[in-house]
């Protein structure tokens, strides 16, 4: 699965264009680049739409799951009856934005 791989990142939105190769079975790999800057990896769900004879792949994001309205009307998690560690889970979220260039 070799490819040329020439990433053109336009400084207007941060977008990028880049020529890869489909092997014999089908398969395209992404750049790492693009995967860190997108956040996949393995098992990552991707949408695949062709539009004007154009294909986009689209990340799918996971649906939140245990989360609640409380009354005030907040976003709460809901009770799991599991430890959940908040300030970790914010380290982790801020590396991951940092891996991909975000500012947070």
């Amino acid at each position: 699965m070799h490819g040329r791989y020439t990433a053109t990142p336009t400084p207007k939105n941060n977008a990028m264009s880049q020529a890869i190769t489909i092997d014999r079975a089908g398969r395209i790999v992404l750049p790492a680049e693009l995967r860190r800057r997108l956040n996949l990896g393995p098992g990552s769900r991707l949408r695949l739409d062709v539009v004007a004879q154009h294909i986009e792949l689209t990340p799918e994001t996971e649906p939140v799951t245990g989360l609640a309205m409380s009354a005030s009307r907040r976003t709460v998690l809901q009770p799991t009856g599991e430890p959940f560690d908040a300030a970790a889970a914010m380290r982790a979220e801020r590396e991951a934005q940092a891996r991909r260039g975000e500012r947070g």
